[in-house]
């Protein structure tokens, strides 16, 4: 019983870092480059919560809040699927980053990039790849039990 509440509260977290991640990049990527701009820096201090290097480095390199956003997305994307359909969550991300710089190219303040979409996809990926780790290490302490 205690699994079962534990898997509901998890799959819960996972289906609200989906929405506030989808939310988020929609809106940031709709928006002018100044304001996208803002959202990116109150975001990067988010993230970091001080002045650190991750902070510096998310600020200096938009390709980087790509790759964590994306990353973050592909990951809260997989545990919100199902066990059995768990493989959509890269195809999901990775339709709305690419509508996301499809939509870019019809708002006169920003630009589409092929690059973005390349590290979207390595975000994704990363993403993904940490949800499969996570799940096999979760999936290997459970059966030694």
């Amino acid at each position: 019983m205690m699994v079962r509440t534990q898997a509901r509260t998890w799959h819960m977290f996972f289906c609200m870092t989906s929405i506030s991640m989808v939310l988020l990049l929609a809106i940031a990527s709709c928006t002018s480059s100044q304001t996208f701009n803002e959202i990116y820096r109150l975001l990067a201090e988010f993230l970091s919560l001080s002045k650190t290097s991750l902070s510096m480095s998310l600020r200096n390199s938009p390709g980087l809040g790509h790759l964590l956003c994306y990353a973050l997305l592909s990951l809260s994307l997989s545990g919100s699927f199902s066990h059995r359909n768990r493989y959509l969550a890269p195809l999901v991300a990775g339709f709305f980053g690419v509508s996301m710089e499809v939509v870019q190219a019809f708002i006169p303040s920003r630009d589409a990039s092929l690059l973005d979409i390349g590290v979207n996809a390595l975000g994704i990926a990363i993403g993904f790849g940490i949800y499969r780790l996570w799940v096999s290490y979760a999936y290997d302490s459970h059966s030694v039990n």
